[in-house]
């Protein structure tokens, strides 16, 4: 028999790693992140809850810098596959409501998902567009328990019947490979091409098909990431020094992407999150 799932404790920055919004604000925001049962954990890295009743007061802009995963939604009336942002993610929550969801893990969004990852890039894709699954049906039985256990159980198990044993061995190769992505290490395409064995060009119709973005912006984006933790957690008390913790070759060019992407400056971020 399966294992039961188990809830995770607090990892200090919310679920995702990379948050940029607002921890005050966000702390009105209800997260929870789960470890799957054994016979899911090589395909899913977590499962997770979030939870809101922002009634009568301001919405909250959730803003992260999201790890290159797909996700299976369910929340009323909108239950969705989230293909890989390549983007900052932004979403505001306003009035009441709840999601209940499996974070896959790189890589794997073949064993559940017919279609090349690269074409859920960027994107949103309701379920019934991509998998055998009754969106009301789907909603009734994993948003209705009070338990979120019991609710995130039975969309384990859902998950479990929708699983492609044909691609198998394909997924098993690029969760191996993708692991790389976080080795500190690795900060070129090369270095994941000689760590993995694998020809840059096999790479990358790897991660077309089953991660859905080119490994040289997953490794800017991972780079990011860090950056963006270190501004959180008080890290960073130089940028000239983390810069080139994470592979850049001056401040300058760590600054330049990071405002590409999360849209202010590090020195901006640190300060919004300070006040």
């Amino acid at each position: 028999m399966a294992s039961r799932l188990r809830e995770l404790p607090p990892s200090g920055h919310g679920r995702a790693r990379g948050l940029v919004s607002s921890r005050r604000s966000g702390s009105r925001i209800e997260a929870h992140s789960f470890a799957p049962p054994d016979d899911l954990a090589d395909v899913i890295e977590s499962f997770w809850v979030g939870r809101w009743d922002l009634r009568g007061q301001e919405p909250h802009v959730t803003e992260l810098l999201g790890d290159p995963c797909v996700h299976v939604v369910a929340e009323a009336g909108s239950s969705r596959v989230v293909g890989v942002w390549t983007r900052r993610w932004i979403r505001r929550l306003e009035g009441r409501g709840q999601v209940r969801a499996a974070k896959l893990r790189v890589g794997a969004v073949r064993a559940f998902v017919p279609v090349p990852a690269v074409e859920l890039t960027d994107r949103l894709v309701p379920l019934a567009e991509l998998l055998p699954l009754r969106a009301d049906e789907l909603e009734r039985a994993v948003l209705e328990p009070s338990d979120d256990l019991e609710a995130l159980e039975r969309l384990a198990e859902r998950l479990r019947a929708l699983r492609d044993p044909g691609q198998g061995a394909r997924v098993a190769e690029a969760v191996a490979v993708a692991e790389h992505l976080r080795d500190p290490d690795v900060l070129t395409v090369e270095a994941l091409a000689e760590r993995s064995g694998l020809p840059i060009r096999t790479l990358q119709r790897l991660f077309r098909e089953h991660v859905g973005a080119p490994p040289k912006a997953l490794l800017r984006r991972i780079r990011l990431q860090e950056a963006a933790l270190s501004i959180e957690r008080g890290r960073a008390t130089s940028l000239a020094r983390l810069a080139a913790e994470l592979g850049y070759t001056d401040q300058a060019h760590l600054t330049r992407d990071f405002r590409a992407v999360v849209g202010v400056t590090p020195g901006q971020l640190g300060r919004r999150l300070r006040d």
